[in-house]
């Protein structure tokens, strides 16, 4: 009884680790066999921990500056479809909570607190906000959220698949809606699914004339520039009794929207910037000037992550680029090129050409995948009639 106990204990453990390890235990003595099971007991399952031990400590906070913590949220249902999300409220994946509970723990690594932290309107910002200030232990912290900050509105691309998409109207398209600074998806009409759930939705009550149908990046980083302007007003404003740090949770394409003006990257440079799921990085931020302190020049990304290097280059999150390099998982460094779309491919067609017959139906597909998906959506859509 006891040996099959341990038999399947070794084969669970076996899938967890390299096969060389495996065949070390399998010929290894009885006592062995326990030892080497319980060191890698404590590798293995420790996935929650191990950001806590990490030990590289932040430098100091520079004299009349604030530091601002940024963070993309964790890893949400559309993410790990790959669907277009936009202003769709979808929900966390449970690997999303995951990365934000970790990120938090990233966070708690480092003693980090907050003054103040900032989230978009939507779910999956909120959620990751709350779980890493609660794994930080510092859930008390205000969380201010605002609309600015929300995801780029993809318009009617919004609940299709990317794959799905990119096949319908060619490659070059969809990557020029999703990648330039100045390109902007179709309109959504009256006949999206996801145009009532927004519309009628409590929480833009107040902003019915300013509820984008569409964006281009630039038309996202308009918004995002001046809900920055408003955390640098609180910034200046700060107690000098509070920490001189906050916590900014957002979107893939607010962050870069956002990060392309604070680090002066050109239009044509943003689009091979990348900001992957839940692990946070810092600007020390001027509190005169607005402007960031760095020794880096302007023109390239120059915050700093504060995850571990296990964190950020983990198997999970290099298997999701590798399987779809249009996924925004890896930091640019990460990025294989040949991962990218070839501009001189044979679908090379220009956004203006594009044949719009294409986009007919695609209503019942949004429809389809934000039912799979998101029924909590559907059944706010009906709570709000």
């Amino acid at each position: 009884m006891q040996h099959g106990i341990l038999l399947r204990l070794i084969l669970s453990m076996a899938l967890l680790m390299p096969l060389s390890t495996a065949l070390l235990i399998l010929k290894s003595p009885k006592r062995r066999v326990v030892a080497v099971i319980s060191r890698h007991s404590k590798l293995y399952s420790s996935s929650r921990s191990a950001a806590a031990q990490t030990t590289t400590s932040l430098p100091p906070v520079p004299s009349n500056s604030h530091r601002v913590v940024f963070m993309r949220h964790g890893e949400s249902e559309f993410n790990n479809a790959n669907i277009f999300t936009g202003w769709c409220d979808i929900g966390l994946t449970r690997r999303g909570v995951c990365e934000a509970i970790e990120a938090g723990q990233v966070l708690y690594s480092h003693r980090m607190t907050f003054d103040k932290c900032y989230s978009s309107l939507l779910t999956r910002s909120i959620v990751t906000a709350q779980r890493a200030l609660e794994a930080a232990g510092i859930s008390y912290t205000p969380i201010h959220m605002d609309w600015r900050i929300n995801e780029r509105h993809y318009g009617a691309l919004q609940g299709l698949s990317k794959e799905r998409t990119a096949d319908r109207l060619g490659r070059n398209i969809v990557m020029e809606w999703r990648r330039s600074f100045e390109a902007r998806p179709p309109d959504m009409t009256v006949k999206h699914p996801h145009y009532d759930i927004i519309h009628k939705d409590a929480r833009y009550n107040k902003l019915q004339e300013q509820i984008p149908l569409s964006e281009s990046l630039h038309d996202c980083q308009e918004r995002v520039v001046n809900a920055w302007t408003d955390i640098q007003a609180d910034i200046r404003n700060a107690s000098p009794d509070e920490p001189p740090t906050s916590f900014v949770v957002a979107h893939a394409n607010s962050l870069r929207a956002l990060v392309m003006s604070l680090d002066g990257i050109g239009a044509h440079d943003i689009e091979n910037l990348n900001i992957p799921t839940a692990i946070p990085f810092y600007y020390d931020i001027c509190k005169q000037t607005g402007n960031v302190l760095s020794k880096q020049a302007p023109g390239q990304f120059r915050g700093i992550y504060i995850a571990d290097e296990r964190k950020k280059r983990s198997f999970l999150e290099r298997r999701r680029a590798s399987n779809d390099p249009w996924l925004w998982a890896l930091h640019d460094d990460q990025v294989d090129k040949s991962m990218l779309l070839n501009p001189e491919a044979d679908d090379a067609t220009s956004v203006d050409a594009m044949n719009v017959d294409g986009m007919d139906g695609v209503e019942e597909e949004a429809k389809h995948n934000t039912e799979i998906f998101g029924a909590s959506l559907i059944a706010g859509e009906r709570t709000n009639r």
